[in-house]
């Protein structure tokens, strides 16, 4: 440590007696060059922070965007268990006599439903139960028609309108005639 002291100071020394045999004019021409070198390594300096403080803002910003993604992500995850609870729950709930739920979903909307046929016997998939009816409604509006699919699917239990056949009527082209395919779902045993 102490040696590159002496040599830093005989160093220092040398210059001054070198900048000390200069004549005037060549002294002041020193001293505008060293001070020119001072102002480009201090620009080069500064350029370089800035880069630095550029690149460090825009690493904070990629930063921000991604934990906004997670935050989004996390509340849509959130939703989707909320919905997904909400169904189970739907499917633990009470069993949905289906031809009375139609039935009364018809009555209840002035649409006479006399036309009921169950599709089979139950079928147990993946830990469900499904169970189905076909519903014939002649003569039938189509404001009618989108109200009860509406009322049969927001109805109690997990109630789903799986196939809708419309007809047209020659005799009256404001009606309809429908044929649906309406299904219960629950969990099986």
């Amino acid at each position: 440590m102490e040696r590159l002291l002496e040599r830093l100071r005989r160093l220092r020394a040398s210059a001054e007696a070198w900048f000390g045999a200069l004549a005037p004019r060549e002294r002041t021409l020193v001293s505008a060059a060293a001070a020119a070198v001072v102002l480009f390594v201090l620009f080069l300096a500064g350029t370089a922070v800035s880069r630095g403080i550029s690149a460090r803002e825009a690493r904070i910003e990629a930063k921000t965007r991604v934990l906004s993604q997670v935050g989004k992500l996390a509340a849509s995850y959130r939703a989707a268990q909320g919905e997904r609870q909400a169904l189970e729950a739907r499917l633990k709930g009470r069993p949905v006599q289906l031809m009375s739920h139609v039935s009364q979903t018809g009555a209840a909307l002035g649409i006479e439903v006399n036309d009921l046929r169950p599709t089979g016997a139950p079928v147990e998939t993946e830990g469900l139960v499904e169970e189905s009816v076909e519903v014939s409604l002649p003569r039938l509006d189509m404001g009618r028609l989108a109200r009860l699919l509406q009322a049969l699917e927001g109805g109690p239990g997990v109630v789903k309108v799986r196939r809708v056949r419309i007809t047209t009527r020659s005799d009256d082209p404001a009606l309809v005639d429908v044929t649906l395919v309406v299904a219960t779902y629950g969990l099986g045993s």
